[in-house]
């Protein structure tokens, strides 16, 4: 081969693997993405100090994080980023493998909110063939719902009560999907909207007062069960995209519940 082209041959291969998954040839739905707020490729081969890890196993292995719950916890694991960052309209990209964990949510809080359990505001969550999307603002981590829900003493009527009164708060779409294989999420938060894609392909959406809480600071991951990967994380802050308003309504109507 030509020395010449050899290089050049080189040198296209290394732009290529250099890429992150990311920035696949799909583009954002609802929001044109502005400035980078957050973003791990993982090389360091640590969470810290980009991650406040609370519970569970987070390991990191060749840009690759291996997630998942400890029984004993009695809770997912998880782990937001570090430090908080304020926002408002954002874009969230990262590539995941469900592998056997039950489920892995996108979780987004305000720490400096009371008015919800943890300062909880949304999340999207991505489980075995489905995605749903919760205001947990004004829903189940609402401090007067989380009080009940949560609550061993309360009687089945008053959760139930309670889940009729926050059923509009959520929403739950069939998305097929190999949970062995690597695929690529995205999660935009566009004033009260909030959407969904898994490989460029929207795939949920949810319009919830909550969701345009004005000022969110906290991103993070949720893992239940054993276990899921993920790498290659990067958060944006967000605006209208400029068809959006024209495309909504076929967007939705393409979702299947």
């Amino acid at each position: 081969m030509n020395p010449m082209i050899r290089a050049m041959a080189v040198c296209l291969f290394a732009s290529f693997a250099a890429a992150p998954a990311f920035a696949a040839g799909s583009k954002p739905v609802m929001v044109t993405p502005g400035k980078v707020i957050f973003e791990d490729d993982f090389a360091s081969g640590q969470m810290k100090p980009k991650w406040n890890v609370g519970k569970g196993s987070w390991t990191v292995k060749d840009g690759v994080v291996t997630a998942f719950e400890i029984p004993e916890d009695h809770h997912g694991a998880y782990a937001y980023m570090n430090p908080n960052v304020e926002y408002k309209d954002v874009i969230v990209e990262f590539s995941f493998k469900l592998d056997t964990a039950k489920d892995l949510h996108v979780n987004m809080r305000d720490s400096k909110y009371k008015g919800s359990h943890a300062g909880h505001v949304l999340q999207a969550v991505i489980s075995p063939n489905q995605v749903s999307l919760v205001d947990m603002k004004l829903g189940g981590m609402k401090n007067e719902y989380h009080d009940i829900l949560s609550n061993p003493k309360a009687t089945p009527e008053e959760k139930k009560e309670i889940r009729e009164k926050i059923k509009d708060k959520s929403a739950t779409f069939k998305t097929p999907f190999d949970r062995l294989a690597w695929h690529q999420g995205r999660v935009e938060v566009l004033g009260d909207e909030i959407l969904i894609s898994i490989d460029g392909k929207p795939c949920g959406y949810l319009k919830s007062e909550g969701i345009g809480h004005p000022t969110k600071n906290m991103i993070g991951f949720t893992v239940g069960g054993s276990s899921a990967q993920i790498k290659n994380v990067k958060a944006s802050e967000a605006t209208a995209a400029l068809d959006w308003t024209s495309r909504r309504d076929d967007v939705i109507a393409s979702l299947k519940k």
